[in-house]
């Protein structure tokens, strides 16, 4: 460094070349860097795969349920035999199934409720005017 108070880099400091020791250290930085990255590209199509299984199996509602001793059997069969992976799955597919083959009851259900909102609608407008 120079003393010379007009020199425009007094003060800043020199760059030291590494020594053969922290040279070696760069070098196995760089090689556990690699070696993370490999780690975390390996792991990406198992990473994805679980994040979709999570996203396909999400439900929106949660219901607690009490089931007759039979009822129970039968799920605990479901899941037992390796259809569905717990009894939360199994009930789920029952639930949806269920409203499937009632479709017609489900159909008939709402066109009554909408004909009840339309009944209330009317009873407001007529409050109202």
């Amino acid at each position: 460094m120079s003393s010379n108070p007009n020199d425009p880099h007094a003060g800043v400091p020199v760059p030291v070349p590494p020594s053969q020791s922290s040279s070696g250290r760069v070098g196995e930085t760089v090689d556990e860097m690699a070696s993370t990255i490999r780690d975390f590209v390996n792991k990406v199509p198992e990473t994805i795969n679980k994040a979709v299984e999570r996203a396909l199996n999400v439900r929106d509602a949660t219901v607690l349920l009490r089931l007759s001793e039979s009822v129970a059997d039968s799920i605990d069969k479901l899941v037992t035999s390796g259809v569905f992976k717990s009894r939360a799955e199994a009930a789920a597919f029952l639930v949806e199934e269920g409203i499937k083959a009632q479709a017609p009851l489900f159909t008939r259900i709402q066109a009554k409720m909408e004909e009840i909102e339309k009944l209330r609608e009317d009873l407001r407008h007529s409050i109202s005017t």
